[in-house]
């Protein structure tokens, strides 16, 4: 369960764990968006309801909607199994980036010598001058 945080996004997605969504506040609303909508490797935790950044205009969630909507995403091969793959999938994409030929690990050797490079010009040497 995630209140849609970029830091819990990035973890989940990174771990490969499919998320019930729970924002809570600002740009949350819009992550929840991205993940269950566009990238599809999350689920609401709550279709019903008030859902606003505002105290006043939300509703808290009732226990009882928790209860049930987490039995039914724990479920293997249950509704939500697709929400399950696709975490999966992603996972496994970002594991393949991070690992020592993948995409992450490339580019942050190209910005480490980029970086080696400036700092050994004469023109970075000049400006530091």
């Amino acid at each position: 369960m995630t209140h849609c945080g970029w830091n819990s996004i990035l973890e989940g997605t990174a771990a490969g764990v499919p998320m019930l969504t729970w924002p809570l506040a600002s740009e949350q609303f819009i992550n929840e968006k991205l993940l269950v909508d566009v990238v599809c490797c999350a689920a609401r935790l709550w279709e019903g309801g008030k859902r606003s950044t505002s105290e006043t205009a939300r509703e808290l969630v009732p226990r009882t909607v928790i209860a049930h909507v987490v039995s039914r995403f724990m479920e293997i091969g249950g509704e939500y199994s697709s929400v399950h793959c696709k975490a999966q999938e992603l996972g496994a994409e970002a594991r393949a980036a991070m690992a020592e030929t993948g995409s992450s690990t490339a580019d942050l050797s190209r910005l480490i010598s980029d970086l080696i490079s400036a700092m050994e010009s004469n023109t970075c040497k000049q400006k530091l001058q």
